[in-house]
């Protein structure tokens, strides 16, 4: 049995799974998931991965609850570290167990397609065109139809950069870059790095920074194309790793991946804990300190480029709402969604928008001093971090693609622990990649 059909084999499972939860009661809904009875108070169930000390869930679902009487918003965090592949899996075992959802929050395009592909989601097409908008036109980062539909709509926009202790700087001498390339990086990863700390972290996630030059280039920059063909070969993979392995292993100036792995590493530890001086992330982090207060000014730098003279690029993208495939609420749900994503968004003042119509710089100031410590963020360098680069190309990856970024992760991990030499481990990604290609096409 090939992996495809015994895909579809779980999905007719959960498929069942929902429909005995459901016990017949979709026939009390309209065909677009709208209640029946206008007096029975609605709850719609919003799963995701953001805690309330860093969302502030609760005042900007009151203010929804307070305009729409008869509809109650359940904000539901699944984890308390705020990592969203633990929340992934967390989402998964509630949808296999079949258990009530009607919003689902995504932090990324490859874990999205994953889940239209399962069946999980709604199509948004049909109330988005009832509503007569285009998603691409509404907000900025938009993306490409899914098999002619949309399945969600963009909340917050996010883009790549990298974040660095502003005081280690100061310490070492170096000036916040403003236009740099990863050689640059390596070379201020070298003179951050003392006794005390490592000048780099690069966490464990492989479709990031197993690929930092990869997602440096303006198109074709996932491991697989956009055909659902295999991207394995790019040069820019292969020098995506030579650069992760000069940084930890070679100039050990980037925390060597034996310890992220064995002491069970977070970014956001290491980075406001001062054991390392720059991390390559993305806006989110603006805002998202978790449990942490930063103790120093956090300056920023646009995503690096791989060669000088290129022009700057960066991944944008950002976190969609989608609607669950479960929910019997599903006009309700987008509705919330909808004002969550333009106005919503706004009021919560915890993230940039993707809504084209917000204020953004108004916006940008409101995020910021609504943290817990406004001085930390050096607003000059974060507003050119965010205003010098252009978008790389978004495309709807293949639904396998987190499979096959599952296969290229095993082999660099062999490559960063020593167990292998870089031509093997090229050789098997692509004989790995392929393999996932060859079982889903």
């Amino acid at each position: 049995m090939t992996k495809k059909w015994v895909s579809l084999l779980l999905v007719g499972l959960l498929a069942m799974f929902m429909l005995a939860a459901c016990s017949g009661k979709d026939e009390a809904s309209t065909d677009e998931g709208k209640s029946d009875s206008s007096d029975e108070e609605v709850t719609l169930k919003f799963v995701h991965w953001i805690n309330e000390d860093v969302g502030k869930w609760e005042d900007v679902i009151a203010k929804y609850e307070a305009e729409n009487p008869g509809i109650k918003v359940e904000s539901m965090p699944l984890v308390e570290n705020m990592n969203s592949q633990d929340y992934f899996k967390q989402l998964d075992l509630m949808a296999s167990a079949g258990e009530e959802m009607d919003l689902i929050l995504f932090s990324n395009p490859n874990d999205f397609a994953k889940r239209v592909d399962a069946g999980l989601l709604e199509p948004v097409t049909k109330f988005v065109e009832k509503e007569g908008i285009d998603i691409n036109e509404v907000y900025y980062n938009g993306y490409p139809a899914i098999n002619g539909d949309y399945y969600g709509l963009p909340m917050k926009n996010v883009t790549n950069l990298v974040m660095l202790n502003k005081s280690h700087l100061d310490k070492a001498g170096l000036e916040i870059p403003t236009d740099w390339t990863w050689d640059d990086y390596a070379e201020y990863a070298k003179k951050l790095t003392t006794d005390g700390h490592y000048g780099s972290y690069l966490h464990t996630w492989h479709n990031l920074y197993s690929v930092l030059k990869t997602i440096s280039k303006e198109k074709d920059n996932l491991i697989l194309l956009e055909d659902g063909t295999s991207n394995a070969t790019d040069p820019m993979i292969r020098a995506s790793l030579e650069l992760r392995n000069q940084l930890e292993n070679v100039d050990k100036s980037s925390v060597p991946f034996t310890e992220i792995l064995s002491q069970k590493m977070d970014y956001r530890q290491q980075f406001f804990s001062q054991s390392a001086s720059m991390v390559p992330t993305a806006s989110f982090m603006i805002t998202e300190w978790g449990q942490f207060t930063p103790e120093f000014e956090i300056a920023w730098a646009p995503w690096p480029k791989n060669k000088e003279g290129d022009k700057g690029i960066a991944p944008m993208g950002g976190d969609l709402i989608s609607i669950a495939k479960s929910s019997k609420h599903k006009q309700e749900a987008y509705d919330f969604m909808r004002w969550l994503t333009t106005e919503g968004i706004v009021e919560q003042g915890i993230w940039t928008p993707s809504w084209k119509d917000a204020d953004m710089d108004k916006a940008l100031e409101t995020v910021v001093n609504g943290s817990k410590k406004p001085d930390a963020v050096h607003m000059e360098s974060l507003k050119h971090a965010l205003t010098s680069v252009e978008a790389s190309e978004v495309i709807a990856p293949p639904p396998y693609i987190t499979e096959a970024y599952n296969e290229f992760g095993a082999e660099v991990e062999l490559y960063l622990l020593g167990e292998q030499d870089l031509d093997k481990t090229m050789k098997n990604i692509k004989e790995r990649v392929q393999a996932v290609v060859d079982a889903n096409q």
